[in-house]
């Protein structure tokens, strides 16, 4: 309770717009010079988004029981209560209540901005005054709420599972930021960048971006990516401590905006971090290698690192595993929103904006056409670059599956899944790896097969079996071990051989 208990004055505009949520239509009001005063929206109790909603409450309403923090809450015997509300303090009210409800139909997890000061009474004509404000770093979620509006409020430190994911995904940080553009795909320097950029900026100046090497995929250190991201070069240090969700664009020759990559869990480097990572750099001879090909193109290897462009030459770390790449051409829509987000900055990058962008990606409906056998990315929770050898195994599965099952209960794709079967009395998901050795094709698909299957983020029916598809017959061993996957932890997986 403690941590919960306010100790500053922070605005609602501002704690809103942290929880995630769209706090561009507070602008629009003539009379307020800030945003944070426009009477719409400051003095309101309760907000909603598509992915979440944010309530207010007050501090000393809270109760405990052990680790267990909650409230009690409702807002429909409460209207009638208050003998000397004002309209618009009913109205307010109503619309608490309406969001609590909105929450507990639709499982969203629930921001929770904790207010203190001075409370006043059912009896009492002065009004509440807010003097301290914070939003709690952990989600809360409707408990439960009954037709006459009895509602139980809970912290997620004991959330069930089912509600898990929802909570998860409302503390995800999630950014959208500009690379300068790159012929390479960012794995070496160019000049690219320096023929497109006004003549004051680093890449026309020094012919190379700090970013240039960003997906250098052979550079790892001890798993770990380090690199450089411009849109933290200033604001590094706000997020040191926190894992960030970045989406990256790049705006091409032709002024398009196109879609590169989204990292999820990337971190952005301490002092120290950065300082470590670039000896070990120096040590390897990657920096040298660096300096290299920033003369081969006529740059200026001297502004690597150079204090008055950037602090550090590596600000940032991820793992090449939670790079999820966007099909080439990939284009964000040219409107108003992504105009003016042009500069090498961290930008919001919130439901709305994720579900506009998704309209430009195709394919997510599954398919029950072959794949074609040329290399393709897909969207999902681990990027997938398919090889030619994947992509004949799937279509040679889709034959098979389809003679066996028929065409309209087999899907390609759908969910993520490399292949589905479907009819009313099972489900199947299969998962295919391309490698010879069955020991091999098991370690890699298992993950995977199991977390589509599995992980509460992904709703639906849940599958009956599970396959997993290489190109090999299983030795003893591995026919072994997956029985005993199967037999001590009552997993529904088998092996199918697909030939190619």
């Amino acid at each position: 309770m403690n941590e919960l208990k306010p100790a500053t004055h922070l605005r609602v505009y501002d704690l809103v717009r942290e929880a995630g949520l769209d706090v561009s239509d507070w602008s629009n009001y003539r009379r307020s010079k800030s945003p944070a005063s426009n009477p719409n929206y400051c003095y309101e109790w309760a907000f909603e988004a598509p992915d979440r909603v944010v309530l207010c409450l007050w501090y000393e309403e809270m109760e405990h029981e052990g680790a267990q923090v909650f409230q009690r809450l409702n807002f429909q015997t409460t209207r009638p209560e208050h003998r000397h509300w004002s309209a618009s303090q009913r109205a307010r009210a109503e619309r608490m209540d309406h969001t609590i409800r909105l929450a507990n139909i639709k499982r969203l997890p629930v921001r929770v901005i904790v207010v203190d000061g001075s409370r006043r009474g059912n009896d009492e004509e002065a009004a509440s005054k807010v003097e301290r404000r914070l939003l709690d770093p952990v989600s809360w979620f409707v408990a439960s709420y009954d037709d006459d509006g009895n509602c139980r409020l809970q912290r997620s430190a004991l959330i069930h599972l089912e509600d898990s994911s929802a909570a998860d995904e409302a503390l995800r940080i999630r950014k959208i930021t500009r690379i300068a553009f790159n012929s390479s795909e960012w794995r070496r320097p160019t000049g690219d960048a320096s023929e497109q950029e006004s003549d004051e900026t680093y890449n026309a100046q020094n012919r190379f971006g700090h970013e240039d090497w960003l997906f250098r995929g052979e550079w790892v250190i001890d798993g770990w990516r380090y690199a450089f991201l411009q849109g933290l070069n200033k604001s590094r240090r706000t997020y040191v401590g926190q894992s960030l969700d970045v989406t990256l664009f790049t705006i091409q020759p032709d002024k398009r905006r196109r879609l590169v990559a989204t990292i999820y869990g990337l971190e952005s480097l301490s002092d120290e971090q950065a300082n470590d990572a670039l000896e070990v750099f120096r040590e390897k001879g990657w920096l040298k290698i660096m300096q290299d090909e920033v003369r081969a193109v006529d740059g200026n290897p001297d502004a690597l690192g150079a204090p008055k462009w950037a602090e550090h030459v590596l600000n940032v770390r991820f793992r090449l595993d939670n790079v999820d790449p966007f099909p080439p051409g990939t284009i964000l829509p040219d409107d108003e929103s992504m105009r003016r987000r042009h500069r090498y900055m961290l930008y919001e990058f919130d439901h709305a904006d994720r579900e506009r962008v998704e309209k430009n990606l195709s394919g997510r409906a599954g398919t029950q056409e072959p794949p074609e056998a040329g290399r393709l990315f897909r969207r999902g929770t681990k990027p997938v670059e398919y090889t030619p050898e994947h992509n004949r195994m799937q279509a040679k599965l889709l034959a098979e599956l389809q003679k066996e099952y028929g065409r309209d209960h087999v899907c390609l794709e759908k969910d993520f899944v490399d292949a589905q079967v479907e009819n009313e009395k099972e489900l199947i998901f299969f998962e295919i790896k391309s490698d010879l050795d069955p020991r091999a094709v098991i370690r890699q698909a298992l993950g995977q097969i199991l977390e589509y299957a599995y992980h509460p983020a992904r709703t639906g029916r849940r599958p009956d079996s599970l396959v997993i598809v290489g190109r090999t017959e299983l030795r003893s061993a591995d026919e072994a071990y997956l029985k005993c996957l199967g037999g001590d932890f009552n997993l529904p997986l088998t092996y199918r051989v697909v030939t190619i």
